[in-house]
């Protein structure tokens, strides 16, 4: 019962579930791999917490809505879970569906969001908070994600970057999963495979104009003479075309 649920402690993270100790601990270490996998891409935050970042998963459905709705969510989430940002808990919520990775991407997506905002501030750039919670969260399935992007554009469904770059968050309303898929791959391939952003285009295995330029976002801090900026300012329509043609398949 969710009044007496399972809970894992880990080293960051508090996860509570009715499904099993099972699910709770994989979560828990699951978000632990991950998050240090964002403090490698991103570097460290602002000082620790000294709590635990609370993860719920609640037993149904009906039960997640109830909780996003007395928190001032009305539908709760675009994408089967959300950050409580706003309510004392500061807990992620999602709910068990019986799909253990689509629930992990679920966990994922809204518990960068979390660590985001606790470890570098409000995110002023909606692509950038939206595009690394896309990122990280398909951690768990990227041939899925690669096969996503290629219905995607398959049923010319394909939002054009320059939109997606710029749209505020109310903008996510309208196909929401197609927007995430997009960017989580776009990111995947700024930061791994574009010969022009890549870590390692400048020589240093380590860095590339695009987490250079990541780094300075996520901290609010003027990113208008990255290198990244300068690249896209005229070169928008050349790496949108790069992007949609790469095989990701064979990654």
């Amino acid at each position: 019962r969710w009044e007496n649920p399972w809970v894992v402690v880990s080293e960051h993270y508090e996860v509570r579930t009715t499904r099993s100790y099972l699910q709770a601990r994989t979560i828990a270490d699951s978000s632990e791999f991950l998050r240090a996998e964002m403090v490698k891409l991103l570097g460290e935050g602002r000082g620790a917490r000294t709590d635990k970042q609370r993860i719920w998963i609640f037993p149904t459905l009906d039960a997640y809505k109830a909780f996003g709705e007395a928190n001032g969510e009305e539908h709760s989430s675009m994408w089967g879970s959300y950050y409580a940002w706003d309510d004392p808990t500061l807990a992620v919520a999602t709910y068990d569906n019986g799909d253990p990775t689509q629930v992990g991407m679920w966990v994922t997506h809204s518990a960068e969001h979390q660590s985001l905002e606790q470890g570098f501030g409000s995110q002023a750039l909606v692509w950038v908070n939206e595009g690394l919670a896309s990122y990280f969260a398909l951690f768990w399935n990227w041939s899925w994600g690669a096969s996503e992007l290629a219905r995607i554009k398959r049923e010319r469904a394909f939002i054009p970057l320059e939109r997606l770059m710029r749209e505020p968050i109310q903008a996510y309303l309208d196909r929401p999963h197609d927007r995430f898929i997009e960017l989580g791959m776009l990111f995947h391939f700024l930061l791994n495979s574009c010969e022009a952003t890549r870590n390692g285009a400048g020589g240093d295995p380590a860095t590339g104009p695009f987490l250079e330029f990541l780094r300075l976002a996520v901290r609010g801090q003027d990113v208008s003479d990255t290198e990244f900026v300068a690249s896209i300012e005229d070169g928008l329509a050349l790496l949108e075309e790069d992007f949609k043609n790469f095989d990701f398949a064979k990654q």
